[in-house]
């Protein structure tokens, strides 16, 4: 109830500030998810018995509203609220029954993230942005996924309860103009500070066929992920 009631003000307070001496600026922004093996950006491999499990991101995005608001001639805070849609296989091969499938799903989350912003004039119109901060994420659901192929396979994944939170770093060039607004490309690591899920693969071909239904045996969701920056600020 305290989650809901503070994204809710936030929302409030996005559509109700006015710029103030040119101290508040309001912007929208989308990224997309790059499904990079880079930053441990939850790409696992993990066996147990017979049984290989190989769970890969797939092409994801996020996207949101952000507002800054100038501390000084330094420095500015960031925050805003995004919503995040991230996409992954987990495939599963065990050679000896001949069992070789993959199930696909999603997690969505809510991102209320807060950044100390920094820039550097680079010329009349650009400018380099550099920006550290932390967000709290709240994932929408647990999921569960049938394989594509083979209904016996399937696999449950429970979210952390209450959310978790995350390490924020991001980098980037912003054209600015008085009339038109300001332009952003920038890129973003997302680096949670443990695992927010669990999954729980499953075979259950017959009674005598099974593997993990007493879920012993379960996979654990990173989080980590690196995405591309589109912004755009409305005029001060």
């Amino acid at each position: 109830m305290k989650r809901r009631i503070l994204i809710i003000i936030l929302f409030c307070f996005f559509f109700s500030a006015k710029p103030q001496n040119n101290r508040t600026t309001f912007g929208l922004q989308y990224k997309p998810i790059i499904p990079a093996a880079y930053f441990n950006s939850s790409h696992i491999n993990e066996s147990s018995g017979d049984y290989d499990f190989n769970l890969i991101p797939k092409y994801s995005n996020s996207f949101g509203m952000v507002i800054r608001y100038k501390i000084n001639k330094t420095f500015w805070l960031e925050s805003g609220l995004n919503y995040i849609q991230r996409n992954f296989e987990l495939s599963v091969t065990n050679n000896n029954i001949g069992l070789d499938d993959f199930t696909k799903f999603g997690m969505r989350s809510y991102e209320l993230p807060i950044q100390l912003l920094t820039y550097v004039r680079a010329s009349e119109y650009w400018h380099l942005n550099l920006a550290v901060g932390i967000s709290h994420n709240v994932l929408a659901s647990d999921v569960f996924s049938y394989a594509e192929d083979n209904q016996n396979y399937f696999q449950n994944t429970y979210r952390k309860s209450g959310g978790y939170r995350a390490l924020l770093a991001n980098v980037g060039m912003e054209y600015r103009t008085e009339a038109k607004g300001n332009y952003y490309f920038g890129t973003s690591l997302h680096r949670p500070w443990k695992a927010i899920a669990k999954i729980y693969p499953e075979y259950n071909a017959t009674p005598n066929n099974t593997f993990n239904d007493n879920n012993k045996f379960s996979l654990d969701m990173i989080g980590n992920f690196v995405t591309i920056d589109f912004r755009y600020f409305f005029p001060e």
